[in-house]
C-alpha cells in the first residue's frame, strides 16, 4: 500500500491530473480536532519552479485568488516552497474538470443536455461575474480578468457543484505583474477577439465572450471556432464569425440561440454589459425552459459518466 509523503503541513496522497506547468495531486490536512480535510495540490513543474518570474505570477495568482470567496470559484489556501518544490494548496472538488467530462460524454454518447448546460454555464458566470466585482479590503477595484475561461478551467462535482479555477494569467490593476503590450495569453479558442488582438486593457467583457463560446460548445458538440493552425485560429477568433449555433443545432431553442450570439458579439457594444446580465437572461431561459432544475439532474449525469472512476476512488 502506497504511503502518504509529508509536505509541510499536509500529506501528500495520490497523484489526480497534469498540465503543462503542475502536476495535480490529492493531500490531506489533519485538523486540531483530529478530522481530516482533503485538498487539492498543485505541484510546480520543475522548470517552472525555478523560474523567479513564473514564482512571482503564482504568488500574484495566490495574492489575487485569495480575495475571491464564492460558491463558484475554487480556494485558494496557501503557498508552500518545500525544498525546491513549489506547491498551490486548494479547495478539493470531488469531481473532473469540463473538458475531461465534454469528451467522457462523447465517448458514451451521453453530452449534456440543455437544461444542465445553461445550469452549469449560469453558475460559473455567476463566479466571474463575483471576480469582476472583486474589491481590495480597503474597497478598491481589483477589475479582474480571468483571461483563460475554458472547459479545462472549469471544475464540475460529482454533487453537481461547479467552480471555477486558474486565475494565474488573471490580471488586476493592484498588485501585479505588467504584461508586455501585445502579448496573447490563454487558450486562443476561447479568446475573446480584442484578446486575440493583443488588447492590454481587457474588461470582464472578454470574459463573457469565452463563456459564449464555451456555451456554444456545450450546446452544439462543436467548437465555435477552429483553423488548420495557431496562426489561422488567432485570425478566424479575430473575426469571431462562427456558424450560426441554430444552423448546427437546431434543437436548440431560438430565445437561448440569441442568449449566446449576443455573449459572442464582435462589438463590445453588442456583447452582454457584464457577466451579471449574461448569467441573468441565462437564469430566466432556464426558468422558462425548465422550472424547478435542480443540480441533482448535473449530479446525475456525472455520476453517470464517472461510475467506475466513482467507485476506483472510494
Amino acid at each position: 500500500m502506497k504511503r502518504s509523503r509529508r509536505v509541510g503541513r499536509y500529506h501528500l496522497l495520490d497523484r489526480v491530473g497534469s498540465g503543462g506547468m503542475a502536476d495535480v495531486y490529492r493531500g490531506k490536512l489533519l485538523l486540531p480536532d483530529g478530522s481530516e480535510q482533503l485538498v487539492a495540490m498543485k505541484r510546480v513543474i520543475e522548470m517552472y519552479a525555478e523560474d523567479p518570474t513564473f514564482v512571482r505570477m503564482l504568488m500574484a495568482e495566490y495574492r489575487l485568488s485569495s480575495l475571491l470567496i464564492h460558491p463558484n470559484i475554487a480556494r485558494i489556501y496557501e503557498l508552500l516552497r518545500v525544498g525546491d518544490e513549489c506547491f498551490i494548496v486548494m479547495e478539493y472538488i470531488d469531481g473532473k474538470d469540463l473538458r475531461s467530462t465534454l469528451n467522457r460524454g462523447m465517448e458514451l454518447r451521453r453530452g449534456l443536455d440543455i437544461a444542465d448546460a445553461v445550469y452549469l454555464m449560469a453558475r460559473a458566470v455567476d463566479g466571474l461575474e463575483h471576480a469582476h466585482s472583486a474589491t481590495t479590503e480597503d474597497g478598491s477595484p481589483l477589475r479582474l480578468v480571468h483571461r483563460d475561461f475554458s472547459p479545462s478551467n472549469i471544475l464540475v462535482g460529482y454533487d453537481g457543484s461547479v467552480k471555477i479555477i486558474d486565475f494565474g494569467i488573471a490580471k488586476a490593476d493592484v498588485d501585479r505583474e505588467r504584461t508586455q503590450m501585445g502579448i496573447i495569453k490563454g487558450k486562443v479558442r476561447y479568446m475573446s477577439p480584442e484578446q486575440a488582438q493583443g488588447d492590454d486593457r481587457l474588461t470582464g467583457q472578454s470574459d463573457v465572450f469565452s463563456a459564449g463560446s464555451v456555451l456554444y460548445e456545450l450546446l452544439s458538440g462543436q467548437v465555435a471556432f477552429a483553423a488548420p493552425s495557431e496562426v489561422e485560429l488567432i485570425y478566424t477568433v479575430r473575426r469571431a464569425a462562427p456558424t450560426p449555433l441554430l444552423d448546427i443545432a437546431p434543437h436548440v431553442p431560438p430565445t437561448l440561440a440569441g442568449i449566446v450570439a449576443r455573449a459572442m458579439a464582435k462589438s463590445r457594444a453588442d456583447r452582454h454589459p457584464s457577466a451579471a446580465a449574461f448569467r441573468d437572461d441565462l437564469v430566466r431561459f432556464l426558468r422558462t425552459y425548465a422550472p424547478g432544475y435542480r443540480r441533482t439532474r448535473l449530479s446525475n449525469h456525472m455520476k453517470t459518466l464517472w461510475a467506475r472512476e466513482i467507485d476506483d476512488e472510494l
